[in-house]
């Protein structure tokens, strides 16, 4: 298929914009809501302003733009990860206590998040993101000045920033492909999306291992003050807003058409008389920063992030103590690697996120509108869950089991590598299907419920490293990820019973924030094989 034939099927442009600042959907965009077999859901305005029409190629240069941001946000905290040897000799700290760092800055990007929903909504997202990235530049400029035998604590402080800052993306971006996707498309573009945020976090260790082999460790950080401000100067001239009420009635804000002035007014919105979003109050700015605590309550959140805490935590705590493993010697049961060959390893990750988006690509999208075809069409958030039985109930849990089996009986490293490729297939197909998924449940709220989602999902990555080694003492190495793999299997069961019960739990969200597209005719006749990609 030629490139432009894809074009036509993604841009799907229902009628001749007008230039009506509000009003409802016209007679001819309700004749042409439907493009090969798929109904669009939601339904575009008859408004050049409104995402869904903005051109594919449009949506795609915004999209790559958050991804370089969620990338760099990402690779930012972690650039440190797999040089403890030398750590360790300057702060004069164990080895354990240098991985600590990685507790920081798991720190940081859970609690990012719960600044930025009310500063976004006071100022624009572009604008935050922005500023945010320069923040987390700052951060890695810091750190690899701590070179004195007293700055622990000081670089430990770096790595929480930087973390905070980075992760800016990760819970503002959600709501950018919900504004500029169909129902039937963000499958795949929150799989796109979100390998930005895995690649990111392997990515920032295995550069800076093969930059810092031969040399002091402080190296390892200036390629990605470099890549934050590349980020940073795509955010400033490609990112727009995609703010857009739909509400019959409402009035939307109408950016400048000059290039400049839109630049100005987007990102400088502390000037007198420049906004991109709608005048608020400090009362109602104070309301949407109490959101996420609200949300966080729900029993549909409690279970994803559940869910997430679990199979991604241990993904990170295991990304968190690998090098441990790795760079010990090989008679007291490690397999003796250098920082070069720490950071070759972690190649089987970029093989583990390649097959995670092949598989992402494939069935993030399609099997949901399966499932609603067998169903007459219509649409149900619970279908998105489906996707990860074959990548968490069955390759997580092995890969972890393969894991503890390498060390405790000293196994060749492909073994421990074998594991890794499949917990991090688990990781990388999971977090774009949850947070697809909670994203579908809370339509009104997607940033304030992304909020909790992301800041659990990170709680039990950043603690394991402080008990690791009494846990391991307590029953093996090879039982300490045994363990693990049970649990994953357990918390499968979280998504098992939003699979079956779903409907009925989403109906008992608190203070009325719950809002989703269930019951929607997405599907129409009974196959989805030709369906708009």
């Amino acid at each position: 298929m030629s490139e432009n034939n894809k074009e036509s099927q993604l841009e799907i442009k229902p009628t001749t914009p007008s230039s009506s600042d509000h009003g409802p959907t016209s007679p001819e965009l309700e004749k042409e809501a439907v493009q090969d077999g798929i109904v669009l859901i939601p339904k575009p305005l008859d408004d050049p302003r409104d995402p869904l029409n903005w051109p594919f190629r449009k949506k795609c240069v915004i999209l790559a733009t958050l991804s370089i941001a969620l990338f760099a946000g990402y690779a930012a905290p972690f650039c440190g990860q797999l040089n403890l040897i030398q750590q360790s000799k300057l702060y004069h700290k164990t080895v354990v206590e240098i991985t600590y760092f990685n507790s920081a800055a798991s720190a940081g990007l859970a609690a990012g998040g719960w600044f930025f929903s009310p500063l976004a909504h006071k100022f624009g997202r572009s604008a935050v993101v922005f500023y945010a990235l320069l923040g987390c530049l700052a951060a890695q400029i810091w750190a690899p000045l701590m070179t004195g035998k007293g700055d622990y604590w000081s670089y430990w402080a770096s790595r929480l920033v930087a973390g905070f800052f980075g992760m800016v993306c990760s819970v503002l971006g959600p709501r950018y492909l919900v504004d500029m996707f169909f129902l039937h498309q963000r499958g795949r573009v929150f799989t796109i999306f979100h390998l930005a945020l895995n690649f990111g976090a392997s990515a920032g260790p295995t550069f800076s291992g093969f930059i810092a082999r031969n040399n002091y460790w402080t190296i390892e950080y200036w390629w990605s003050v470099a890549l934050l401000g590349v980020a940073a100067i795509c955010v400033l001239l490609f990112l727009e807003e995609t703010t857009f009420d739909r509400t019959p009635g409402a009035v939307n804000m109408s950016p400048p058409k000059n290039y400049l002035a839109n630049r100005i007014q987007t990102f400088f919105p502390f000037l007198p008389g420049n906004t991109v979003v709608k005048a608020t109050t400090l009362k109602e700015t104070i309301r949407v920063a109490i959101l996420p605590f609200k949300i966080a309550i729900s029993p549909v959140v409690l279970l994803i992030a559940g869910f997430d805490a679990i199979s991604f935590g241990f993904y990170v705590a295991l990304n968190a103590l690998t090098p441990v493993w790795l760079q010990k010697p090989k008679i007291a049961g490690g397999y003796g690697f250098d920082v070069t060959d720490n950071a070759a390893f972690t190649f089987v990750h970029w093989f583990g996120f390649l097959f995670g988006l092949v598989y992402g690509q494939l069935v993030s999208d399609r099997l949901p509108l399966w499932l609603a075809s067998r169903k007459g069409g219509a649409w149900k958030p619970e279908y998105r869950l489906h996707a990860l039985w074959f990548t968490n109930l069955f390759l997580m849990p092995i890969g972890l089991g393969l894991v503890g089996a390498s060390l405790q009986y000293n196994l060749h490293f492909m073994v421990f590598a074998l594991g890794h490729f499949f917990v991090t297939i688990g990781s990388m197909v999971s977090i774009p299907v949850t947070v697809n998924y909670i994203a579908e449940c809370f339509r009104s709220h997607t940033i304030e419920a992304t909020i909790p989602v992301n800041s659990m999902r990170l709680f039990l990555g950043l603690s394991i490293n402080f008990y690791a080694t009494e846990w391991v003492a307590k029953v093996n190495i090879g039982w300490f990820y045994g363990m693990m793999a049970f649990f994953t299997v357990f918390a499968f069961f979280f998504l098992m019973i939003l699979m079956f019960w779903g409907h009925k739990i989403r109906q008992w969200t608190p203070f009325g924030l719950g809002s989703d597209e269930e019951g929607q005719h997405v599907v129409e006749g009974k196959s989805v094989n030709h369906h708009a990609v």
